[in-house]
């Protein structure tokens, strides 16, 4: 099935486009208010040149997917101040689990034995590569990046509603999002430094390739579940690039993780294309 390989491809790419945010935020010494308003406003700009309109579609599945993209950002934002990154990034990972879970409950539909298996290995996999980061952290922290969690399935959800389409609640969302760049001026780590903003207008680009390719794949009819799963490359990429390019050496765990999840992605792509 070309259509079916083609649009994992694009998610897949997206992911790729959304990790190297980490790589490119160690880079940028601004506050992280700041960092996520920056990029959303890049984001809206040519989100909003692409689809060729400015101005916001007024239908609910749009809007719904507009808080999803939104709330993840801030959500995330916060949780990241209030917890370990690696408590945050853990939990909000358990979106695949919120997004099987909320067909099956809400949608009656029963999940394949290939899709729980391979949410269950890449839950896995996430977890070897985060936890020697793990610590206890802030309850309230906690909690936000558990939200995150169920907005980022929001995300995945919102595509397969007839009354909207990925691009367009893209938009909102990073619309929405732009708000937080009026904390820029009250940032004390913002300076004239050319490199500190180059790297910004990279995390803005690393974001908006990523919800293009994003939307294309969802436009394709990748289903919610294939999407939710497949997309657990990105929490793996993020740290493997900071290990590259910075050399941050993530430990034993984390790449014996990010084995574990490459292999799960992988196979349940080669599967679920049979299939």
């Amino acid at each position: 099935m070309p259509a079916k390989r083609s649009s994992i491809a694009c998610i897949l790419l997206a992911c790729v486009c959304w990790s190297f945010g980490g790589l490119l935020s160690k880079l940028v010494p601004w506050n992280a208010l700041t960092i996520a308003g920056f990029r959303a406003l890049v984001a809206a700009i040519v989100l909003g040149a692409v689809r060729k309109s400015y101005r916001p579609t007024n239908t609910f599945g749009t809007w719904l997917g507009a808080f999803g993209v939104m709330g993840t950002s801030v959500l995330f934002v916060f949780a990241n101040k209030l917890t370990s990154a690696a408590n945050a990034i853990v939990l909000q990972y358990a979106m695949p689990v919120v997004v099987i879970l909320f067909e099956a409950v809400v949608q009656r539909k029963k999940p394949s034995r290939l899709d729980t298996v391979s949410v269950l290995v890449v839950l896995l996999g996430v977890v070897l590569c985060f936890c020697q980061g793990l610590s206890g952290g802030g309850m309230l922290g906690n909690a936000l990046a558990i939200s995150s969690a169920f907005t980022y399935a929001i995300v995945y959800l919102a595509a397969r509603r007839p009354d909207c389409d990925a691009l367009s609640y893209s938009y909102q969302g990073n619309l929405i999002a732009a708000l937080l760049v009026l904390y820029m001026p009250f940032d004390a780590g913002v300076t004239a430094n050319v490199g500190h903003f180059a790297a910004a207008l990279g995390m803005g680009a690393s974001l908006t390739l990523g919800y293009l390719f994003f939307s294309i794949g969802m436009r394709q009819g990748v289903s919610s579940v294939t999407a939710a799963i497949v997309s657990n490359i990105e929490p793996i990429l993020n740290p493997t690039w900071c290990f590259l390019f910075l050399g941050e050496n993530p430990g034993p765990l984390s790449i014996a993780g990010a084995l574990v999840v490459l292999a799960a992605v992988t196979g349940y792509t080669v599967l679920s294309s049979r299939r």
